[in-house]
């Protein structure tokens, strides 16, 4: 085999943390086969208020709370916690990009009983992306590769090539974009860019 990769496998859902599709199936099976084949892949996803903690073995990084997330004009404080994949001997090392504002609350997109996507996606998806790329840093594991799966993740790529772009920490990072399905592409008002801090 070639020399291994460190990999950072980044999506909404993740089974069995959580799921709403055949998306967060995928999203454990294939860091566990890629961590078979002996590359270091590790995975991130939101942390859901509604994630069982004792029953996912979750639990906080004293280190990586309080970090700072630019939110348009203003910043939000996200916390990790941690967690694992089980896969035969080996284990997948799980992040958990956190913030009560945004995640602590039931459902993943829209509330379980009204069936209403929650008005402030816009919102929660951008802290995710930009957050994913704030805790890289107070983590200190730097990733060859950061593969976004679906519009929760689109703007990781763009903030790389952008913001980021200059940031010495990301010099050398690749990025994989795949959209698995497109009847569901994130569509938001012209006002959200505003939110995402990006140059207009």
């Amino acid at each position: 085999m070639s020399k291994p990769l460190d990999i950072l496998f980044v999506a909404s859902e993740v089974e069995p943390f959580a799921k709403t599709g055949s998306v967060a199936e995928l999203a454990a099976a294939l860091p566990k086969l890629v961590k078979s084949m002996g590359h270091e892949i590790r995975v991130m996803l939101p942390g859901y208020g509604f994630i069982n903690e004792r029953r996912n073995h979750l639990h906080r990084l004293l280190r990586m709370k309080d970090i700072p997330i630019p939110m348009g004009s203003g910043s939000e404080l996200a916390y990790v916690k941690s967690s694992y994949l089980a896969t035969d001997n080996k284990k997948v090392q799980v992040y958990f990009v956190s913030n009560d504002r945004y995640f602590n609350r039931v459902g993943l997109y829209s509330h379980p009983e009204t069936k209403q996507y929650f008005p402030d996606n816009d919102e929660r998806f951008i802290f995710f992306c930009r957050g994913i790329l704030e805790t890289l840093k107070r983590l200190g594991w730097q990733p060859k590769i950061i593969h976004c799966n679906d519009w929760q993740c689109g703007l990781i790529p763009v903030y790389l090539k952008t913001l980021y772009k200059n940031d010495p920490y990301f010099k050398n990072v690749k990025t994989i974009f795949t959209a698995y399905n497109l009847a569901y592409h994130g569509s938001f008002p012209n006002t959200s860019v505003e939110k995402t801090g990006l140059p207009s």
